[in-house]
């Protein structure tokens, strides 16, 4: 289920566009890329909306120089050093 709503787009923006359908596709866009970034939509959800798939999602941020990883330092940080200690706790575990 989708809404449609009307907003009114400043003319030096508006300039800048030869067709309504690319600006309409770019606020489309936009919307998108914020939803991901504060962590409303997965990159899963996010790739469904645009008709890509996972891969494409990734490359599509990627062509706008946008991370993927929604994470601060400090958050990949943590993440690897609980990754280190699991490591160490099952370095002898055959099942890895």
């Amino acid at each position: 289920m989708s809404k449609t709503i009307t907003i009114d787009i400043p003319e030096i923006i508006w300039g800048q566009y030869e067709d309504p359908s690319e600006i309409e596709k770019t606020i489309f866009e936009d919307i998108i890329i914020g939803e991901y970034q504060k962590g409303n939509l997965s990159i899963r959800e996010g790739a469904k909306i645009l008709g890509l798939t996972y891969e494409g999602f990734i490359e599509w941020l990627g062509k706008r120089n946008l991370p993927f990883i929604n994470a601060s330092n400090e958050e990949l940080q943590e993440d690897y050093e609980e990754f280190e200690r699991f490591m160490e706790r099952h370095k002898n575990d055959s099942n890895l």
